[in-house]
């Protein structure tokens, strides 16, 4: 966890907004390693949830500091550093997910305790609950060990598999 001193309620939120544009991409990249429609739709969910927080945020920025955000390309200064970057292998993809919604948790956590306006705590709480909910839903979907490596075809071909060893044992038979 990084270490937040003086922070003020604008520089939070565009962390946060980071937070949510890099968990957004985050989870479509994840997505596209998914070869089970399931898993696909649990990512892509996430990601648009991490869409809406985002959309949030930048509401919340603008009514606060009366500036519009075009678009945002923050320094290292306003990026958790401990996030973690997509992989290409699938379990480790949903493993690191799982950490960097919590580190997200945490930062959100942090930042409500920091700050004085009461609006702000109780919004970046909000969002703590939710990343929590995040990580509740990888931890319930995505079960130890994963197992997001192998085709989902491979199932459909043991089906096929032992028709045709049925068909081969009926023929001896004749």
């Amino acid at each position: 966890m990084m270490k937040i001193g003086s922070l003020d309620a604008v520089e939070a939120l565009k962390m946060a907004i980071q937070c949510e544009m890099e968990m957004k991409s985050y989870y479509e990249k994840c997505a596209r390693l998914m070869h089970n429609d399931d898993a696909m739709t649990i990512l892509n969910g996430l990601a648009e949830k991490e869409e809406r927080h985002r959309v949030q945020l930048i509401r919340k920025y603008s009514h606060i500091s009366g500036k519009k955000i075009l678009y945002l390309n923050l320094g290292k200064k306003h990026k958790l550093g401990t996030l973690v970057p997509c992989g290409t292998d699938p379990n480790e993809a949903i493993r690191a997910a799982k950490k960097n919604e919590n580190e997200i948790k945490n930062f959100y956590v942090t930042v409500s305790r920091r700050l004085y306006e009461s609006d702000m705590r109780q919004m970046f709480r909000e969002l703590a609950l939710e990343e929590e909910q995040h990580i509740a839903l990888l931890e319930s979907s995505f079960v130890e060990p994963l197992t997001l490596d192998q085709e989902q075809s491979s199932d459909k071909n043991a089906i096929y598999q032992e028709m045709a060893a049925e068909e081969n044992d009926s023929a001896s038979t004749w």
